[in-house]
């Protein structure tokens, strides 16, 4: 579900996201960042300095506490839902990100080695390996 918002958004075709794709995105979730936030938010994600973010660095952004010198006036769940979103969830917390989207986003996209399938095993409470949103908040909030 990530990868195809991530399509949708990736108007060009190029494998990437540019600062102008990138405030589409934000404008679909209600967002109205400054050019000079969007310009920074890329700069701190685009690891290859290229100007533009592929898939792992946009969901780097999502999943940051907070956005560089932008006041949203949300709330602090504010960048939770605009992850979970991202994910694949909805707007209003409802729906859910499929278990198998998180792992994948994890080990592949991101390459990290922490045992996400324990932590997923132990926030998804009714073990139907789909995340409602309060799971992924959890997951998100984890220090483990």
């Amino acid at each position: 579900m990530c990868r195809k918002a991530f399509a949708v958004y990736d108007q060009d075709r190029s494998g990437s996201i540019d600062v102008w794709e990138l405030r589409t995105v934000f404008e679909k979730i209600g967002e109205r960042p400054t050019e000079e936030s969007l310009f920074q938010m890329i700069s701190e994600v685009d690891d290859n300095v290229n100007g533009s973010i592929d898939f792992s660095e946009f969901l780097r952004i999502f999943t940051r506490q907070r956005w560089p010198g932008e006041s949203t006036g949300k709330n602090d769940d504010g960048d939770f839902v605009d992850a979970f979103v991202a994910c694949g969830g909805n707007p209003d917390r409802s729906g859910h990100v499929l278990r198998d989207i998180l792992v994948r986003i994890i080990k592949k996209d991101f390459g990290l080695t922490v045992d996400i399938d324990g932590l997923l095993s132990r926030i998804d409470n009714d073990g139907n390996h789909q995340i409602s949103y309060d799971e992924f908040k959890l997951l998100l909030s984890s220090r483990n």
